[in-house]
């Protein structure tokens, strides 16, 4: 790994003498560390280790209690497990894990995640919220939204809010709104290089400075949107001052009614980790929260979701259905107006109305527990029909024709659509 002699001379400063400069360089040419975090919106620490194998040899991550490192040889496999697919569990870098475990997000809060995508953090922050408040997740590239909509929907989150926006457009919708905010910040990605070498032939010696002004802005507008007596959280994964103390001095000195409550720098060399900073703000005083006009949502009625709710016993949470043209959706129990916003997802996507039916969705889907639907088909993982299934093929099931919720170990993957026994479509 060959370091740009300016990135070397500047993290110098970081360490008390040579020694551990050394062992800092040392430690990015080391191997890295793979982590998981086990999706408590479907299962407890206990079950999700009752269910994964122990063989797996799964280690407790220190700064957040659903992580865990495993073995790097099983890399490729835990992407491949079914129980993977069935939103048991997210494989994320541990370092990434500390910014939401600093958050303290409690079942209620309204929590804005700024820049969301690919979903890791909005997915941790759901299962702390246990289906209850609001999760608003946002990103400004809209090309990155499919990768975040796939994996809020394989993590089966219903209070969520998917946006495209900037944080100065964000601002004026919601001003003093937010209990909890996470701003995992673009960065110049220098706690990347040993995971993806990459990084390092995209960084330069001007490119913290640039980005600083960038984070600067972000937080500027973002602060605005912070309840009075919560918590802000940013976050980078790089390694200098610029774009981490420096930027958190210059929001200080800016914005009196914040004060900093804890920072912390994760270090290849001293932690089991990719290089990471997170600092948590809170906003003080005892102004009142600016009210934020809430939508209303239109009483909803259907024959053919009805009849597909009584045909097969759906067990929905308690909330209000609204339609937007074909499709319908489970409102938020929190529903804020978003009008003049670029609005990707409103809650829980149920599906689709089509000629005289009702299609469910693959969303709807994971968001089940196997005794929410009346007809299930349950295979244990090793099951040759569960790769069948995920393949999108054909085979023989012993199973009532109709929708059926298939599930990996209890877990659904989604449903599958029988006819005379065979599996002839996959949602």
């Amino acid at each position: 790994m060959k370091l740009p002699n300016a990135f070397v001379e500047n993290i110098a400063n970081l360490f008390r003498d040579k020694a551990e400069l050394d062992a800092f360089l040392a430690s990015l040419r080391d191997e890295r560390h793979y982590g998981l975090r086990a999706n408590t919106l479907k299962a407890d620490i206990d079950d999700f280790l009752k269910i994964f194998n122990r063989a797996d040899a799964l280690e407790p991550i220190p700064w957040c209690e659903e992580g865990f490192y495993y073995n790097a040889q099983k890399e490729a496999a835990m992407g491949k497990n079914p129980l993977y697919n069935a939103g048991l569990y997210y494989i994320q870098e541990p370092s990434a894990m500390s910014a939401v475990s600093l958050l303290n997000v409690e079942p209620g809060d309204k929590v804005l995640d700024l820049c969301a995508s690919p979903g890791g953090k909005s997915t941790q922050i759901a299962a702390k919220l246990q289906g209850r408040g609001l999760l608003v997740s946002n990103d400004a590239n809209f090309s990155r939204m499919p990768q975040l909509l796939k994996n809020v929907e394989m993590a089966g989150i219903k209070n969520i809010i998917l946006l495209c926006e900037m944080a100065d457009r964000l601002a004026t919708k919601f001003e003093g709104f937010f209990d909890k905010i996470l701003i995992d910040a673009p960065c110049s990605g220098e706690g990347m290089f040993r995971k993806d070498p990459t990084a390092i032939t995209a960084w330069d010696e001007k490119k913290p400075a640039r980005l600083a002004v960038i984070q600067k802005d972000i937080l500027k507008h973002t602060a605005t949107m912070l309840a009075p007596n919560g918590v802000m959280v940013y976050s980078t994964c790089t390694f200098n001052t610029t774009e981490n103390e420096d930027v958190i001095e210059d929001f200080l000195a800016n914005h009196k009614d914040f004060q900093l409550v804890a920072s912390k720098r994760i270090f290849p060399h001293r932690d089991r980790g990719e290089g990471h900073f997170v600092a948590s703000l809170r906003r003080v005083g005892d102004d009142a929260k600016k009210a934020t006009s809430l939508s209303k949502v239109a009483s909803f009625k259907n024959i053919f979701f009805n009849e597909f709710c009584d045909k097969y016993a759906l067990n929905l949470p308690e909330g209000q259905i609204f339609q937007h043209k074909d499709k319908l959706f489970l409102a938020p129990e929190i529903y804020p107006n978003l009008d003049g916003l670029r609005t990707v997802r409103v809650g829980l996507f149920l599906g689709t109305l089509k000629k005289q039916r009702f299609e469910p969705s693959y969303a709807l889907a994971l968001s089940l527990k196997k005794g929410d639907f009346s007809q299930v088909i349950d295979l244990d993982p090793n099951d040759p029909k569960v790769a069948k299934f995920l393949k999108g093929e054909t085979f023989e099931v012993d199973a009532a024709d109709g929708y059926n919720l298939f599930c990996v170990a209890g877990y659904s993957i989604g449903f599958a659509k029988v006819l005379r026994g065979r599996v002839k479509g996959h949602i």
